[in-house]
């Protein structure tokens, strides 16, 4: 991947740590990633990149259907 490039988030991008955004500038980091139960964690994250709300988790394929963004 090219630094500074925006795309939406793809099967193959999904791991433990990474940083996505959505539309409205809202931020999310990957806690979990279970490919084989296909599922994923994440937490919502503040300005400061720290985390703001509980665990949320979804199936991966909605997840990638929802449209998140990574630089």
């Amino acid at each position: 991947m090219v630094q500074g490039t925006v795309r939406k988030v793809a099967l193959e991008d999904l791991r433990v740590g990474l940083i996505c955004a959505d539309r409205d500038g809202n931020r999310i980091r990957l806690d979990r990633v279970e490919r084989d139960a296909g599922a994923l964690a994440y937490h919502f994250l503040n300005d400061e990149l720290r985390v703001q709300e509980g665990v949320q988790k979804v199936p991966i394929v909605q997840f990638i259907s929802e449209g998140w963004w990574i630089t």
